[in-house]
């Protein structure tokens, strides 16, 4: 991953799958979240340590699906009407 932090990029499948493996991050839950007119205004896919244990995971995910619910709510000054969760399917 990188340590820039000062300019965002879209990064492309391509991309985002070497990034994971030079990484050995393997790729978490996805993270969307959808506005009462039906609009998405943010969505984020996690990609978490392997060598973490299973419960270490899914609290780092719990946490963060919570600071990003957090941080949608304050930067937004709105509340989604949904957010949906899809765990990725182990391989």
């Amino acid at each position: 991953m990188t340590d820039e932090t000062s300019e965002f990029r879209s990064t492309s499948v391509a991309e985002w799958a070497d990034a994971l493996e030079t990484s050995k991050l393997q790729p978490g839950p996805t993270f969307g979240y959808q506005m009462v007119d039906g609009s998405w205004n943010c969505a984020l896919h996690l990609a978490i340590s392997s060598e973490l244990t299973s419960d270490a995971q899914r609290l780092l995910a719990a946490e963060l699906q919570q600071a990003i619910s957090d941080t949608v709510n304050r930067v937004l000054y709105l509340t989604p009407v949904s957010l949906k969760v899809r765990e990725e399917a182990a391989s």
